[in-house]
């Protein structure tokens, strides 16, 4: 079956170029600046800097203390707690891309990145902030109650999928070993730089073809308009959501989907994520899981906020 639809795809795609290249060199611009203005100078720095930390060993330092709390709370090592951490403030897809990294420096059991790929990827404080409650719905009452849904949702996806057995992540405690500043600056600080560029390089490409594969589907689907908002909420957030808040629908309906949409996190995260695991032996499907997971129990506890409890106004 792939064998016929993958090149049917890519035919289609082709075709898509070469018969609107107007729309489609609107779309790739779209989708690299997105990349440019927004992801190279908010996720490079993290990336470069995480890196480091991972390398270096300062983790053990920064997230040893409270280890008791991230046990009992997520059953996560120190070191799985500074994934959950990043993943939360950085958004996507630096929860999945450091958990690779902690997995791949034998600082997390398989076990334990498998569980944090459930529920450590998040969208960044920034764009639910700024994009999503300032940006579509005009609205900055809905910023604390918009953190409370998408955070308690990854909360409770824990909760689920959760191991019985906490004790067995078990992190690998390295030999502690001087690092001089030849070792900083020729060895660790090079393989950093060169691993946030190659990684953030990846994310601009995938940026692009989905963005194109968007302007595709609002296209093809402009007779069926509702078919289309959603495809295009399942393809990419930024664009998608942006798509769907045009929809004349109830915001009763309208703020529960697009945060649930949010919470997914698209096909093109998900993309992004199964790159970020490329090098790994980690299992795609728990993210996958973690993500459907993640969309049911966020429209569910919007809905029940806009609609039932009628919190948000």
């Amino acid at each position: 079956m792939k064998k016929i639809l993958l090149p049917f795809a890519l035919l289609f795609f082709l075709f898509f170029l070469l018969l609107f290249p107007s729309q489609a060199f609107s779309y790739a611009k779209a989708g690299l600046m997105l990349w440019f203005y927004t992801l190279l100078p908010s996720l490079l720095p993290f990336m470069i800097l995480s890196n480091i930390c991972i390398k270096t060993g300062l983790l053990d330092k920064l997230f040893e203390a409270p280890k008791k709390f991230w046990k009992k709370a997520f059953a996560l090592s120190p070191s799985g707690a500074y994934a959950l951490c990043m993943g939360i403030f950085c958004g996507y897809p630096m929860g999945a891309k450091i958990t690779a990294d902690l997995y791949a420096e034998h600082r997390i059991s398989k076990q334990e990145a498998s569980y944090l790929l459930t529920f450590a990827c998040f969208p960044g404080p920034s764009f639910l902030s700024s994009y999503l409650c300032v940006g579509l719905f005009k609205n900055t009452r809905l910023i604390f109650p918009t953190y409370f849904i998408l955070y308690s949702s990854g909360f409770l996806c824990s909760l689920l999928f959760r191991p019985q057995k906490s004790s067995e992540f078990s992190y690998l405690k390295k030999t502690k070993k001087e690092i001089s500043g030849s070792d900083f600056l020729g060895n660790i600080l090079d393989t950093s730089i060169m691993n946030g560029f190659e990684t953030i390089t990846k994310l601009g490409g995938y940026i692009l073809i989905f963005s194109i594969l968007q302007g595709i589907s609002s296209i093809a689907l402009r007779s069926f308009p509702t078919l289309g908002y959603f495809l295009q909420g399942i393809t990419e957030i930024t664009t998608g959501n942006a798509a769907l808040s045009k929809a004349s629908w109830s915001f009763d309906l309208l703020y529960p989907l697009i945060l649930a949409f949010t919470s997914f996190g698209g096909l093109s995260v998900a993309a992004q994520t199964k790159s970020m695991l490329a090098d790994t032996d980690l299992p795609f499907s728990s993210y996958l899981k973690g993500k459907i997971c993640n969309f049911f129990c966020t429209f569910a506890i919007a809905f029940c906020l806009v609609k039932i409890v009628k919190v948000i106004i």
